[in-house]
């Protein structure tokens, strides 16, 4: 197993908490219930309907895409000569 940082075990809290909070938010807008009170297939639809818009999220920004994007960050605006 790869040595665990806080960093990394913060990161994965926050994601599981958001992913609690989203599929709250979707079965409140989807069913107007709470997720506990719905049933087995009201669940699975919010479930999937949740793992879609997390999954499209991500596929959207990864840390390729953020990679290739520092690199190839455009000099805007004045650029100092090296002569005054």
């Amino acid at each position: 197993m790869p040595e665990e940082n806080f960093q990394d075990n913060l990161l994965r809290m926050i994601g599981a908490v958001l992913y609690q909070l989203l599929s709250l938010q979707t079965a409140r807008e989807m069913f107007a219930k709470s997720y506990a009170s719905l049933g087995v297939a009201e669940k699975a639809n919010v479930d999937q309907a949740v793992f879609q818009a997390v999954a499209s999220n991500y596929q959207a920004i990864t840390p390729e895409s953020l990679r290739s994007q520092a690199q190839q960050k455009p000099q805007t605006g004045f650029q100092p000569s090296g002569t005054p």
